[in-house]
Order: structure tokens, then C-alpha cells, then sequence
């Protein structure tokens, strides 16, 4: 079933559209959830909770692709999960890692006071991305965005894990780069 027929059938309120979604994206939804909580319990919560985010969410909202609209509800909701189940005791979960490679570059959310900045922030990101190499930014989204650690990434993109965290690393310098030249930093 295409995504656009999913979409305009949660527009209708048909509930059956969940399932599809599920059908659909579940796998990705899992590993993505797996990498951040950890626990397959803390997952399928988070899957459940993620469909009942776009549930509520649809309409008004009408994402253009669905496949990532769901990865990045799964994430954010595992995300927040996360921060509620280490909230006493922090976990040196891969999730507490990659926050931290980040926070060398990016403010913290709470530094942020309007939430329009925070998205004019995104959009120079998304900006800095579009102008990397094809395999750069595929390292960056999958290590930042789907959590995955290195050694996931060299695998599946046939490279060495040297080269994943040296990749890393200079991203992050020309991130920094960036967001000063943009006025952020």
C-alpha cells in the first residue's frame, strides 16, 4: 500500500491505517527504538506510543513521506522515553554517547528559548548535510539520528570503523565551522 493511501485513510480516522503502518515500517521502527531504550518492553511501549503520536497527529499534519515522519516520531518518542528512564540514574547507554559527541557542537535544548530558533537551527543543519558527500551524510544520519554505533555503520556501509569515526569527527569540526559562520555559536 502506497503512503499517500495510508495518510489520506488516518485523514478518514481508519484505524486500520496503524496496522499498516506497522506492516510497513515496524522493522525500522524497532531497531531504531532497540538502539536508543535497550529493552524490548521500553520498545514495544514506544512503537505503541508512536503510533498513537501519529494518530493524533494526522490531521492536521500531512507528512510528505511517511517512512520518515514514523522513524522520527519512533525516535523522538524513544528519545524521550529514554531521558525518563535515566532521568535518576544516568546510563552509559550508546544514547548518553551520542548526545555527548553532539553537545561539543550543538546548544542545549534548554539554551534554546523559542522554538522558532530551534527550527531555523534544524534548517542550517539540514543545510550543512545538503552540502556533504552522499556516504558523509548517510554516516552523520545514521550515527545522529538512527543511533547506530560505529561499528553498525562500517558494516553496512563497507567501510572501516576508522574511517566511520574519523568522518565523525571532521563533520562535527565543520558543523561547528558552520554554525559560527550562521551566527549560532
Amino acid at each position: 500500500m502506497k503512503d499517500s493511501e495510508i495518510i489520506h485513510r488516518l485523514e478518514q480516522r481508519d484505524e486500520s491505517a496503524l496496522s499498516d503502518i506497522s506492516d510497513a515500517y515496524g522493522n525500522l521502527g524497532r531497531q531504531i527504538a532497540m538502539r536508543i531504550l535497550g529493552s524490548e518492553s521500553d520498545t514495544d511501549e514506544c512503537l505503541n506510543d508512536a503510533l498513537l503520536r501519529i494518530w493524533n497527529s494526522i490531521p492536521p499534519a500531512k507528512p510528505r513521506y511517511l517512512k520518515a515522519y514514523y522513524s522520527a516520531v519512533v525516535r523522538n518518542t524513544a528519545l524521550n522515553k529514554h531521558t525518563y528512564n535515566t532521568a535518576e540514574k544516568r546510563g552509559a547507554a550508546e544514547v548518553s554517547l551520542v548526545l555527548d559527541e553532539l553537545s561539543e557542537v550543538l546548544a542545549d535544548g534548554q539554551d534554546v528559548q523559542a522554538q522558532a530558533e530551534a527550527s531555523m537551527l534544524g534548517e542550517c543543519i539540514r543545510q550543512f548535510l545538503h552540502r556533504q558527500k552522499a556516504v558523509q551524510q548517510k554516516i552523520f544520519m545514521q550515527r545522529y539520528f538512527y543511533m547506530m554505533t560505529g561499528p553498525e555503520i562500517a558494516a553496512g556501509l563497507g567501510i572501516t570503523e576508522n574511517r566511520v569515526t574519523v568522518t565523525l569527527h571532521r563533520m562535527r569540526q565543520k558543523l561547528r565551522e558552520h554554525l559560527e559562520q550562521e551566527g549560532y555559536l
